[in-house]
């Protein structure tokens, strides 16, 4: 398995957040709108705990960083934003060491699809997966850039 099939299914494997549980889409549900949904990333850091040890951190400018622990020669570096369809698509290009260069994985777009119950609550799908998790405290979701540092070592190891 190539670097980036490696580190695309630890990244997935880890976001889905294990201590809720999903659901099929809630009945009264509806498209989350685009502020609220950005609200909630934008200067965040989404942490990766199950086999990673990373995370990716949502810039307020629309940037992205994602970095593992178990891959700590590699990171990912790109963009997110916000559809009026209730998606966030995050597109990011993993960067890895690759002889005396770095080299760089092929972009990879995904996105997450967000909507909103009666209640308030905001619930959300990963692509190709039916079930629905609630946002509540438990989603990984922390304020600032926790890995900062280690992007910016992997960075200067990387040559860029």
């Amino acid at each position: 398995m190539n670097v980036k099939c490696k580190l695309v299914a630890a990244a997935l494997s880890c976001v889905l957040p294990m201590a809720a549980a999903a659901d099929p889409l809630p009945r009264s549900a509806k498209i989350a709108s685009p502020q609220k949904i950005a609200k909630i990333y934008s200067g965040k850091t989404e942490l990766w705990t199950n086999n990673c040890g990373g995370g990716i951190y949502f810039g307020p400018g629309g940037q992205a960083r994602a970095w593992c622990a178990d891959q700590s020669d590699n990171l990912g570096a790109g963009t997110w934003s916000v559809d009026a369809n209730g998606q966030m698509c995050q597109d990011l290009v993993w960067y890895y060491p690759s002889g005396r260069r770095a080299g760089a994985s092929a972009s990879d777009k995904s996105c997450i699809s967000h909507v909103v119950d009666a209640w308030g609550v905001m619930w959300r799908s990963w692509p190709n997966d039916p079930e629905w998790w609630p946002m509540g405290k438990d989603t990984g979701m922390v304020r600032g850039y926790k890995f900062q540092t280690q992007v910016r070592q992997t960075r200067s190891k990387l040559g860029f």
